[in-house]
């Protein structure tokens, strides 16, 4: 196949072409240290990728022409289908279980992790990152050793969801080329670019595609921008170090799974991985590499110190033998649904599932996955000897399910806005550590459940339900989900049914609150009341329950009493109830009269 054209100043900013030596001062050795530019596409799947295979259909060409300049990995593997637990191995050069951010929203990467930004600034670099989700702001610990940590969010650009728990892709990339802009050419960057647009949910669908067509347009808006980061980078005519990779791929319905995150499937976590550096010949690497192995090899190329208590290695100095291994994990099943959590142990041909009912493939025979090679969950030969491997890993680490040490404690706004992103969304279905395999179905209708009502789309969402209902009829966040829809469209009885249904079995102050919403709504305000006052113990801060007791304060023309909730809603819990508490305030009357509804 022809290699596509690259420009000659790409090819200078790669360092490709020979240039004088320069005295090794240390201001000499910081002007010719190559900047490292790093930029991960989120949710990206490998054969969607020009260089990857689908070079008759490639909607990549920026990452194909690095491809062409550099190494492509074909046997490159993610730690995890999540984003924070992927992009803290890229971080660290350790695995999840070594490093603790096990999953979104929940956990944080520890201080006392030297991270790659920390070993490069103190090697001289300007470190630099901006990044496009929630996910990843700087109070997960990803942020450790930057100099600027871009994280700005603002309302969500897809129209898919209200929350500011994303931004596009074109607003983090212009942000990063105002940032790439200011940074002297005589100093090296380390430039840390994280693109989103690729993420669940899709804004073409709202325009009628289908979902692997509508995920395909946003794959090409995400290499549209790394396109105007290389054309930056090449006026930097600096040599560089690239790298470009998926923090996981995407199951685009592969083994029932809509998205990703809750098996550990080659769809999800075999992923496209660049290196372009200077000296690095372009080839075609069929040895075994992990997000772990960034880290070392990085520091290596630019000749920065090596760090202790690594997961990775470098991957410029050797390949891994055939029978080494790497390691993923899923913490989502179990934290998002109460199922079982998954590791997988692989090799390039090969590749062990630890679950409640475990699976060994034949990569070579079977990519696809389709033949488990496990006979009546009776593990044998190197299936067996790969089990005592993850059991290994457990031990040390520990379980998933027990995992705390470096758990956030995420408030109620962030689990909302982990919930518009499709994380988080059906907390504890309480199925008792089920197989996600077995409980796919449920997890599936259950997330296209959620995208529907997030454009508007009650009725659909609602018959899906019905469906996922009537065959796991216990699943907490499903009902959950369906007695919002119910109530939203004025099925209040229905609606009760169900709230009365998750209540009984697991209240938390959302549900109780729900409840107490549809009690007045039934006129029924005492029982309104009491349920309040149940929600408020569950979380005195929810600011929701302190709209609804403002608003039957009001209702009793008690206006200093609503006043003081409204006010106290606004302080606790702005992000969530801010815009519905200003708005009450403003409406109070000065007299004892009710004011107009909303």
């Amino acid at each position: 196949m022809k290699r596509p054209h690259l420009p000659i100043a790409l090819f200078v900013s790669l360092g490709l072409v020979a240039c004088s030596k320069t005295p090794e001062t240390p201001t000499a050795r910081l002007a010719t240290q190559p900047d490292v530019v790093m930029v991960t596409l989120d949710t990206t799947r490998r054969d969607v990728m020009g260089c990857y295979g689908n070079a008759a259909a490639s909607r990549t060409p920026a990452f194909d022409a690095l491809c062409a300049a550099g190494l492509r990995f074909d046997q490159a593997v993610a730690v995890a289908p999540v984003t924070l637990p992927a992009h803290a191995s890229i971080m660290s050069g350790q695995y999840p279980g070594r490093h603790g951010a096990r999953y979104n929203g929940l956990f944080q990467l520890s201080e006392g992790i030297t991270t790659l930004a920390e070993q490069l600034k103190a090697s001289g670099y300007r470190t630099e990152a901006y990044v496009s989700a929630m996910v990843l702001e700087h109070r997960f610990g990803v942020a450790q050793g930057f100099d600027h940590y871009d994280d700005t969010l603002k309302q969500s650009d897809s129209g898919l969801s209200g929350s500011n728990a994303e931004r596009a892709s074109v607003a983090t990339m212009d942000a990063a080329l105002a940032g790439l802009g200011k940074v002297d050419r005589k100093q090296p960057v380390f430039l840390w670019v994280h693109l989103f647009d690729a993420h669940a949910p899709y804004v073409g669908i709202r325009d009628g595609l289908s979902e692997r067509d509508a995920y395909l347009q946003e794959v090409a808006t995400d290499d549209a921008q790394l396109q105007r980061l290389q054309q930056a980078i090449e006026a930097r005519a600096r040599p560089t170090v690239w790298w470009v990779l998926a923090d996981h791929g995407e199951s685009l319905g592969e083994h029932g799974e809509r998205t990703h995150g809750l098996f550990v499937y080659d769809a999800t976590v075999h992923i496209p991985m660049l290196l372009v550096a200077p000296g690095v010949a372009p080839a075609v690497r069929a040895d075994l590499v992990s997000q772990v192995d960034i880290l070392p090899t990085t520091l290596a190329l630019v000749g920065a110190p090596g760090l202790p208590n690594l997961d990775g290695r470098d991957v410029l100095a050797g390949q891994r033998q055939g029978t080494e291994t790497v390691i993923s994990e899923t913490a989502l099943p179990w934290f998002d649904f109460g199922l079982a959590p998954l590791y997988a142990l692989r090799n390039p041909g090969h590749k062990y599932i630890a679950a409640p009912k475990p699976e060994f493939f034949d990569l070579g025979a079977d990519p696809g996955e389709a033949s488990n090679l496990v006979v009546d969950g009776k593990l044998t030969g190197q299936a067996a000897d790969w089990s005592v491997q993850v059991d290994g890993y457990v031990l040390e680490f520990g379980e998933i399910e027990a995992a705390k040490a470096a758990q956030h404690s995420a408030n109620a706004a962030d689990l909302e806005r982990l919930k518009s992103l499709g994380y988080l969304s059906g907390s504890d279905m309480g199925l008792g550590r089920m197989d996600p395999k077995d409980a796919v179905d449920l997890v599936s209708g259950h997330s296209k459940a959620v995208e529907l009502a997030s454009v508007g789309q009650t009725d659909a969402a609602l018959l899906l339900l019905d469906q996922v209902l009537s065959r796991f009829p216990t699943a907490r966040g499903a009902l959950f989900l369906r007695a919002r829809l119910l109530a939203a469209s004025g099925q209040y009885v229905a609606a009760e049914a169900d709230i009365k249904q998750v209540n009984a079995a697991q209240p938390d102050a959302d549900s109780v609150l729900l409840a107490a919403q549809l009690s007045l709504l039934l006129k029924r305000a005492d029982d309104a009341r009491l349920l309040l006052d149940q929600a408020r113990h569950l979380d005195p801060n929810h600011g929701g329950v302190l709209i609804v007791l403002g608003d039957l304060a009001l209702q009793a023309k008690q206006v200093d009493v609503a006043r003081d909730y409204y006010e106290q809603a606004l302080a606790l819990d702005s992000m969530r109830i801010g815009r519905q508490a200003r708005m009450r305030l403003a409406r109070l009357p000065t007299s004892a009269s009710l004011p107009k509804s909303e």
